[in-house]
């Protein structure tokens, strides 16, 4: 069977449009995606079909990434001219404007054709936003199945006070080796996995959105994510018995959702609340072990928490039994966001305001929305419970491949690891569950039970 990313990548024509059963039309950077066992080999081969025997690179990797495929990249295009920066593994390296700027600057100086990426999500995030400042195309070789970064095309700045996704010029050419994806760490592996478990809690709420606000949904992208990553927590259940199938179907999930984010210039397709509270707990410094500050592990740590929050909200009918009118003058007289916020999210004050000035309110809208929720109650309900109950097996899955599920692996504070949970829907401007959740008043009920349930994930 084809992989899930080169069937999508094949529906997109020569120049990477594709009019797409949603209405809209789709359009890839990427062109070419390799997956399979010593693909690696073809890259010298690539390059000089792409740019001539006079191509000029430059490779950028860390130390760890360097060692895991970059030696060899560099042994692979000795016949060109080369020249690169492999960057410190620790303290680990960050995607900030500072770091853009003086690689940009490192990068520019020799004028390359082309500048080539060994790594994982940060280094894959960097490159693209060198590539984009210097108006050079870029080709990625990721070193592990870590995160969706590779494909996407976009790269996740991190500033004092949010996680800032920006534009960056997607990677054209993608080599996965699995050769090289296999002997990656297991907690690099996991953090992977971690990340999928982000598509059951995305598909929802983007179909509860379409269905209380009318957010546009291209349903064929979102059902595509989705499949691919049941498809590998599947292979991943069987880990022990065949790696290299479950790492291939890993990789294979992991670049079908940075592609589809890409197509549809947005990260709708493969994230929702559990990435805002991942970003938050990194932001905030709230991790006391930093072994496990990766982002799918923080992703698959909030997806097991926002199980518990998603249940408690979906499966009890009492709390769908609101009034309408009760709810609308409620609504009317709240207090404004800035009375709202607790000391802890102070620190985020600026983030905060600039996605509640990008959002809509007012009477009209939530008495829309109340309507919705009432007229769609058993459809919304009924695709909550099959999804969740399909979450909860992944997460048991994952538990007994050792996923760090408890918050005292990542040495998190109980109270402070929930503070982000009150306020997701003030953090970013997406209608999710907790949008819901709060129009229709089920808000302490909701967290009452989340906070009393504290120590399930201790």
């Amino acid at each position: 069977m084809s992989d899930y990313c080169q069937s999508y990548l094949n529906q997109h024509a020569e120049q990477g449009g594709l009019l797409c059963p949603c209405g809209r039309e789709h359009r890839l950077r990427t062109g070419k995606i390799l997956l399979g066992e010593g693909v690696l080999e073809q890259l010298p081969d690539l390059v000089e079909e792409h740019y001539g025997c006079a191509a000029t690179i430059w490779q950028l990797s860390d130390q760890n990434t360097e060692e895991a495929a970059g030696q060899r990249c560099k042994r692979l295009l000795s016949r060109f001219c080369f020249a690169g920066t492999v960057l410190p593994a620790n303290p680990r390296p960050r995607t900030t404007a500072e770091v853009i700027d003086r690689l940009s600057g490192e990068a520019g100086a020799g004028f390359p054709d082309l500048i080539l990426a060994v790594g994982s999500g940060t280094i894959s995030d960097i490159a693209k936003m060198v590539s984009r400042a210097l108006d050079v195309p870029n080709w990625c070789v990721p070193t592990a199945p870590s995160v969706d970064a590779y494909s996407s095309g976009t790269s996740a700045l991190k500033l004092p006070y949010r996680h800032k996704t920006e534009p960056a010029r997607p990677t054209e050419v993608i080599i996965a080796d699995l050769g090289v994806l296999e002997k990656a760490p297991q907690l690099l592996f996991l953090s992977g996995v971690g990340d999928l478990l982000a598509k059951y809690l995305s598909y929802l709420d983007w179909r509860l959105s379409a269905l209380i606000t009318g957010e546009y949904i291209c349903e064929q992208t979102a059902r595509l994510c989705l499949e691919s990553a049941r498809q590998a927590l599947g292979a991943v259940a069987s880990l022990s018995g065949d790696r290299p199938a479950a790492v291939r179907s890993l990789t294979d999930a992991i670049l079908l959702s940075g592609l589809a984010m890409q197509a549809l210039a947005s990260s709708r397709p493969a994230s929702s609340a559990e990435h805002t509270i991942a970003h938050f707990w990194e932001l905030a410094h709230t991790v006391g072990n930093p072994a496990l500050e990766l982002h799918g592990l923080l992703v698959g740590m909030s997806s097991r928490i926002l199980l518990l929050v998603y249940r408690a909200f979906f499966e009890d009918s009492r709390l769908w039994d609101f009034n309408p009118e009760d709810r609308l003058r409620r609504l009317e007289g709240e207090a404004s966001w800035q009375q709202a916020l607790a000391p802890e999210v102070q620190p985020f004050h600026q983030q905060i305001r600039e996605e509640m000035e990008s959002g809509q309110t007012g009477s009209a809208m939530y008495r829309s929305h109340l309507e919705n929720a009432r007229n769609h109650r058993g459809s919304i309900t009924d695709l909550a419970a099959g999804l969740l109950a399909e979450l909860e097996k992944a997460v048991t899955v994952l538990g007994e491949l050792s996923f760090p599920f408890s918050l005292s692996d990542y040495q998190l504070d109980p109270r402070q690891a929930l503070v982000p949970v009150r306020y997701i829907r003030f953090l970013r401007n997406r209608y999710s569950s907790f949008n819901l959740i709060h129009e229709i008043g089920a808000d302490e009920t909701v967290f009452g039970l989340l906070e009393q349930r504290t120590g399930v994930f201790s």
